[in-house]
């Protein structure tokens, strides 16, 4: 029986080990992905790309510890006013919290990049999450449109 008992843990462990692996290499595929869209969208050199990347990945790394990690745990719709206004709260202190973050980057970015691909980062990063979220939630047909590339159901003129 202990040895049933103990097959069973180690086959647990196996699988929650090689779960957390698959999870981290979707993370490193999306991360990498959103680099190569900066790469292309913001025309970024071999050097520039070589400065940005750590930059950018301290830059995303404190960004999903103050938005995405206060979201991970979804909250119930809220049943009273005083539920729904802290809701309110707290979406209003994450949106604080990235704006501070990106403060606190933008010299930081300001010496990599031209005044050109500077000013567009934050727009190109902003279409690239729609871009991710429309493709977790589904809506894929429409994608790639905002960026001037015609969708699978259009006709070139």
């Amino acid at each position: 029986m202990k040895r049933l008992f103990l097959s069973i843990l180690i086959a647990m462990m196996a699988f929650t080990a090689f779960g957390q692996e698959q999870e981290e290499s979707v993370k490193q595929r999306f991360f990498d992905a959103k680099i190569r869209e900066f790469v292309y969208r913001l025309e970024l050199t071999d050097q520039q790309k070589e400065q940005f990347i750590p930059i950018y990945k301290r830059y995303n790394d404190e960004m999903k510890a103050a938005v995405v990690g206060d979201r991970e745990k979804r909250p119930t719709p809220p049943a009273t006013a005083e539920e729904a206004a802290a809701l309110e709260k707290s979406r209003i202190e994450r949106q604080q919290a990235a704006q501070a973050i990106r403060m606190k980057y933008v010299d930081e970015f300001a010496t990599v990049l031209n005044p050109g691909q500077l000013s567009r980062l934050f727009e190109v990063e902003g279409q690239i999450q729609r871009k991710l979220m429309n493709r977790k939630s589904g809506h894929g047909p429409g994608q790639g449109r905002e960026h001037g590339h015609p969708g699978p159901h259009t006709r070139p003129e």
